[in-house]
């Protein structure tokens, strides 16, 4: 206190701003862009550290130098004669056309697939990353499997993707074949391979020499002899189960087990469905009389499954056919015909006694069933359709394991021979070029047209690392300079006058500096210079100097208008006037428990219910002032005892004691208290907290009060930057002043205002 009473009657010379502007309208300009971003500067140098961070390193290892490695095949224009030395007589007339078709061969259909098959016991990577796309690679990834690459599509891919070229150089006898990749290793077995499948498919079809053409089939034989390998290595694999290729014999054999299962399947078929024909005649005639249409139909049905009609019956139909066709071959007098057709009548005779047999017998099973064994034959039917059925089921089975396996066989057989046929092909091929070989090597070499000038090597380095790492770094930076942005657009929190300026349009009456953002020795002259400025400015509005009664409220809680109501009121107080702070938050009452008042001193509410005021009211002898403050009694009828009537007659009387009352009252947006201590109050002063409180709340607040016609003053933005102060330019000025007198002594004394959080802290510490 003591600090207050030493500035407090120091005359500030500075412009009192009044602020009483419209809010800026939503378009920002450049300036307020670059400050949106240099607000949250840390977002921006995070989110570069962290780009670069991880994307430095991973364009250094992961991206790496596109090496471009180029081989090259010679073509001469002129073939001399080895023995004379004179031109041959097939010199090329258009030596820059056969130069273009000779490149055109060289990404041909035959020669991709020699190179492939040169290429493909390689294990090269290249095939591996270019064999499938992502999805593929996860699932073959997933599934633990990994197929052979199509070496010869992925080459053809890299042809039309330019990735690998063959161009012939003009001015030049040479046909360039080059690669881009970033393995140069691999990039040269793919480059030689195509070397060297050009050579093999162009020297062996062009007759240029013996020796180019013995080195060719040098290379076709070893090519065919790890073909012969694998193949026969393929067809010892599928052999190994059987211990033989010729499986022709056993796939006969298991053939006629399957018909003969078959068969034997056909008859017990046929018996059980004589079987559950019979058992079904059985159990109608065991449950009920047999109409004489079921009885005909059932006897009709028994005779038809005689196995001896179906045999007369099969034999009629085939002595008829046979009589058709001897009919058109026989003459009518032949007595080969006649033969046949005494022969068919007695067939059909013998079927109809036969049929007549089968009756009779039907007609005497039905009588002995139903007379005597009906029930004795019922069971034994029926065991016997039990057993006829599990013998069917076992054939099946046994018919279905011998087919699966039939077929098995069958296809590996079908394998094996395919495989052996193929064998054979290459073995005839791997014989006549072996013989070949011999035959040619004691023949004198001659020189080709077509040679390889030189073998695959890395012509051009191509290393984008530092651009992307450059580009990475300007994208870091914007990338952060966005984010800073768009985190400073979507905070709606006020942290300076310009903000509540530009988003509000509330008068400004002053600010009260963080106490964080100065140095300790100099807080209490500069919280003294503040609140001077906040009394001047206050004093000052439309010209009618300070109002009596004047609330002091916030939008929202922890805003700071409690520890501004009572340093308003001792700055007030020390200034000479006589002041009555009053603890208007019956809700939440503070401002006994920060001035360290004695519990009997608490009586707003018993002033409210028409007690004395002498006899309620406290006087601080450090501040000269006089508080009226309150406790915790009537906190949930605090708007039923405030809103009565009587309440602003008992305030406007013991207001005309005093030159001034400040009232602090609960936020205006938590409840309605705040708007009953405004109608009372001659003017109300909106608190906010730099930081803490938000436009839109503050807004809401202002829209509150305009309602029922308050006056506003302004509002008081506490725990600003000292940047941001308004007596900024004071401080400057008592700091070089401290920065003179640094060798002085030095004395502590208790400051006017406690921090504003240490003393929102308290009052929420303070709380019932």
């Amino acid at each position: 206190m003591n600090e207050l009473e030493k500035y407090h009657e120091q005359v500030l010379e500075q412009r009192y701003p009044i602020f009483e502007t419209e809010a800026a309208a939503s378009g920002e300009t450049t300036a307020n862009l670059a400050a949106s971003i240099l607000r949250r500067w840390y977002i921006m140098l995070l989110i570069f550290l962290v780009t670069c961070a991880i994307g430095i390193p991973a364009i250094w290892f992961l991206i790496k130098p596109l090496y471009s490695v180029t081989g090259a095949i010679r073509v001469a224009p002129i073939l001399p004669n080895i023995l004379t030395g004179e031109a041959d007589k097939g010199e090329i007339s258009n030596y820059q056309n056969f130069m273009n078709t000779q490149a055109e061969m060289i990404t041909s259909t035959q020669v991709v697939q020699r190179a492939a098959d040169n290429l493909a016991d390689k294990n090269l990577s290249f095939f591996e990353d270019e064999g499938a796309d992502h999805f593929t690679k996860l699932k073959q990834a997933l599934n633990n499997t990994k197929p052979k690459p199509d070496v010869a599509s992925i080459l053809k891919r890299s042809i039309f993707k330019g990735v690998i070229t063959s161009i012939a150089d003009r001015g030049t006898e040479l046909i360039k074949i080059t690669m881009q990749n970033t393995n140069p290793e691999e990039a040269k077995h793919v480059v030689n391979s195509f070397i060297r499948a050009y050579m093999a498919v162009e020297v062996s079809s062009s007759a240029q020499g013996e020796d180019r053409k013995l080195t060719v089939l040098e290379d076709e034989r070893n090519v065919l002899a790890e073909k012969l390998q694998r193949q026969r290595e393929a067809i010892h694999q599928l052999a190994q189960e059987y211990g033989t290729t010729a499986l022709a014999d056993r796939q006969d054999m298991m053939l006629q087990r399957v018909a003969s299962l078959l068969a034997e399947l056909t008859k017990i078929e046929a018996r059980r469905i004589n079987l559950e024909a019979q058992l079904q005649l059985l159990e109608q005639t065991k449950e009920q009389a047999i109409a004489t249409e079921e009885l005909l139909k059932m006897r009709q049905d028994y005779i038809n499954g005689d196995p001896m009609v179906n045999v007369l019956t099969a034999n009629i139909a085939q002595m008829e056919q046979a009589l058709i066709v001897a009919k058109q071959t026989l003459a009518p007098t032949n007595p080969e015909l006649n033969r046949k057709s005494e022969l068919l009548e007695a067939l059909k005779a013998h079927l109809e006694e036969r049929k007549d047999e089968t009756g009779k017998a039907f007609d005497d099973l039905m009588s002995k069933e139903v007379a005597s064994a009906n029930k004795k034959n019922l069971v034994n039917r029926r065991t016997e359709l039990e057993q006829t059925r599990a013998y069917e089921n076992r054939l099946r089975e046994i018919l279905s394991k011998e087919d699966a396996e039939t077929i098995g066989l069958g296809r590996k057989q079908l394998t094996i021979l395919d495989l052996q046929d193929q064998l054979n092909l290459t073995k005839e091929m791997y014989d006549t070029v072996r013989r070949r070989i011999q035959e040619m090597e004691m023949e004198r070499k001659q020189p080709a047209r077509i040679s390889v000038a030189y073998n695959a090597d890395i012509s051009h380095i191509r290393d984008k690392r530092i651009q992307y790492t450059f580009a990475l770094i300007f994208g870091g930076i914007a990338c952060g300079m966005l984010l800073a942005f768009l985190r400073d657009k979507a905070d709606l929190s006020l942290r300076t006058p310009d903000d509540v300026v530009r988003r509000i349009g509330i008068r400004i009456i002053g600010t009260t500096t963080n106490p964080y953002t100065i140095k300790k020795t100099l807080l209490p002259k500069q919280v003294a210079e503040d609140y001077q400025t906040i009394r001047a400015n206050v004093g000052l509005l439309d010209g009618g100097g300070m109002p009596k009664k004047v609330a002091v409220t916030s939008p929202g809680m922890r805003d700071g208008k409690t520890t501004f109501a009572v340093n308003l009121a001792i700055s007030i107080s020390k200034s000479g006037k006589k002041v009555l702070l009053i603890d208007g938050d019956l809700r939440k009452p503070d401002i006994a428990n920060l001035l360290n008042l004695p519990k009997n001193s608490r009586g707003l509410q018993d002033v409210l219910l028409g007690r004395e005021f002498d006899e309620s009211v406290y006087s601080t002898p450090s501040t000269g002032l006089d508080v009226l403050a309150a406790d915790s009694r009537n906190t949930t009828d605090a708007y039923e005892l405030l809103a009565s009537a009587l309440v602003a007659e008992r305030i406007n009387r013991i207001s005309q004691k005093y030159d001034h009352l400040i009232v602090d009252t609960p936020p205006i947006l938590a409840f309605p208290d705040a708007l009953l201590w405004a109608k009372i109050s001659d003017a109300v002063i909106l608190a906010s907290f730099a930081g803490h409180t938000t436009a839109p709340d503050l807004k809401e607040a202002k829209a509150k009060l305009a309602e029922i016609n308050v006056r506003v003053l302004g509002t008081v933005l506490s725990n600003v930057q000292v940047s941001h102060s308004y007596y900024r330019y004071g401080y400057n000025y008592y700091a070089q002043k401290a920065q003179s007198n640094k060798d002085s002594k030095r004395t502590r004394s208790k400051t006017l205002l406690l921090p504003v959080k240490e003393l929102d802290k308290t009052a929420e510490n303070s709380k019932p």
